[in-house]
């Protein structure tokens, strides 16, 4: 797999500062690389942020100027997701969506085809972190005879949805909104999603990530059918079922596919409605982990940062043992001070290693100075690792068994897993990097939360032995020393990555 790093985006900070980290990421997947659809006249996009945009469009309250009080209810309606595309597309890989559409011959599926985007994102402020590359939130499928031209803008023609007066003071599920255009094609200008016309089919999904990020479940979030995609027949129904698949962007027509996620929305019809699907127990699935190579290129693009963030970390650490060895010498200080049995020597003694360790903090403190200084020397624009290809798709087929076949074909999985799996649940998600359902933790010691592990007592070691009194360190801070360079290095090479000298 290619690990290319790719340099985010000048005037990046600005733009997230501006959002307060709220829209994070944002893919769009243009009609031109899509399945031919012009005997049905149907495009299909695909659109991730951190929110829904039609779920979880906000009320807007007028704020008077005379009552400051409704000032909770004003939310950041000026951010709009889509000026943040330029941050997390990795524009500089060629897309694959030609060796997409030798695949998209279903009659039953409409594709969105694919850019290109790096899955992982290391940051180094304040200090180096490797993170999925977004705050994946919500998955929005809009399809429709036709969007506006690109570059589209129709931001400014959203009407917000503002709050009746008459509504204000009930209980916020009973609010009403007094826009005069309440369509769904008027909400998706919030988030400068422009279509010609009435939207055909819109669906979402909630990303739900485990608190270390490791793992994910998909939701439905509720959708609005206006006319199914693959009849006109108004009478007919049909099972829908969405997915969306992670690939590795091979060089070949055959992609690995690192993850594979759908929702199955059950029986509908045009004109069909819902809010959300009932709040069942979807399962935790692995989120795909960072490739071997990527994790050689990450580790050698910010080594100069790892190696002295390494050493203030372990400074940190240094200083606070210092604290307590200090407060506890106190301790036995005024303690064998008031006690008569005590010797002068032994008050002695505690003073002259009081005395050390003091000086000790000192020395270290003024070298945590000095690494911070470093630090702030060393580049610290965001890279961005791990290409990978993402592709959605809606299919609708006239039985729950060629729905499951059709997941067995678009997904790439075998026919009993798909089978098994979404006979269990409404909302079903599959990952491949993940054997057993429900794990979430690092299945190895080699994981990445034993190569940190092992850093940090290694740094840890390296600071005691630059710590001795005598500027020489001891045989034991050598051995120790030693020993931890050694399982860092094993844990380095257990991730495929050059040891230390």
């Amino acid at each position: 797999m290619s690990g290319a790093a790719i340099p985010a985006a000048p005037g990046g900070a600005a733009i997230r500062g501006l959002a307060s980290a709220l829209c994070l990421s944002l893919l769009q997947w243009p009609a031109s690389g899509a399945a031919p659809a012009t005997k049905d006249n149907v495009e299909v996009r695909a659109y991730v942020d951190d929110t829904c945009i039609v779920a979880d469009e906000p009320y807007f309250v007028p704020q008077d100027a005379a009552d400051q009080s409704n000032a909770r209810f004003l939310p950041l309606i000026g951010v709009i997701v889509g000026k943040l595309v330029e941050l997390y597309v990795n524009h500089g890989i060629e897309s694959s969506a030609d060796r997409m559409k030798s695949r998209a011959a279903r009659k039953d599926t409409r594709y969105a085809t694919s850019r290109q985007m790096n899955l992982y994102r290391a940051d180094f402020d304040p200090s180096p972190m490797l993170h999925i590359n977004a705050k994946l939130g919500c998955m929005t499928i809009v399809a429709a005879a036709a969007f506006q031209p690109e570059p589209a803008n129709c931001a400014a023609d959203y009407l917000p949805k503002e709050l009746s007066r008459a509504t204000r003071d009930l209980p916020q599920s009973q609010w009403k909104t007094s826009r005069t255009d309440d369509s769904v094609e008027n909400q998706l200008r919030r988030a400068n999603v422009c279509v010609n016309g009435k939207a055909k089919a819109v669906y979402e999904a909630r990303f739900e990530f485990s608190k270390d990020g490791t793992a994910y479940r998909l939701r439905d979030a509720g959708y609005r059918i206006e006319s199914l995609l693959t009849t006109a027949d108004k009478g007919a129904s049909r099972i829908t079922v969405y997915t969306l698949k992670i690939s590795d962007p091979s060089v070949t027509d055959t992609q690995e596919v690192l993850s594979s996620a759908w929702v199955n929305i059950g029986t509908v019809s045009a004109g069909s409605h819902a809010a959300g699907g009932k709040d069942d127990a979807a399962p935790w699935l692995r989120v795909p982990p960072l490739s071997v190579e990527a994790r050689r290129i990450y580790e050698e693009k910010s080594k100069l940062q790892q190696e002295v963030a390494g050493e203030i970390e372990a400074l940190k650490r240094a200083q606070t043992r210092n604290q307590r060895m200090l407060d506890s010498l106190d301790a036995r200080i005024a303690a064998a001070s008031r006690d008569p049995a005590a010797g002068s020597g032994t008050v002695a003694g505690l003073k002259q290693e009081r005395t050390r360790i003091a000086v000790q903090d000192q020395t270290q403190g003024a070298e945590l100075d000095a690494r911070n200084a470093e630090y702030l020397d060393l580049p610290r624009s965001p890279l961005e690792f791990m290409p990978v290809t993402i592709e959605v798709a809606v299919t609708e087929t006239e039985s729950e068994q060629k729905s499951r076949l059709a997941l067995a074909d678009i997904i790439g999985k075998n026919s009993d897993i798909v089978g098994g799996a979404i006979g269990s649940s409404a909302t079903t998600v599959l990952s491949r990097s993940l054997p057993a359902a429900g794990k979430t933790a690092p299945d190895s010691a080699d994981s990445d939360g034993g190569l940190a592990a092992a850093r940090a007592r290694y740094y840890d070691a390296l600071v005691e032995s630059q710590s001795a009194a005598s500027g020489k360190p001891s045989e034991d801070a050598q051995r120790s020393l030693a020993l931890r360079k050694d399982e860092y290095n094993a844990a380095r090479r257990s991730q495929g990555l050059e040891p230390i000298k």
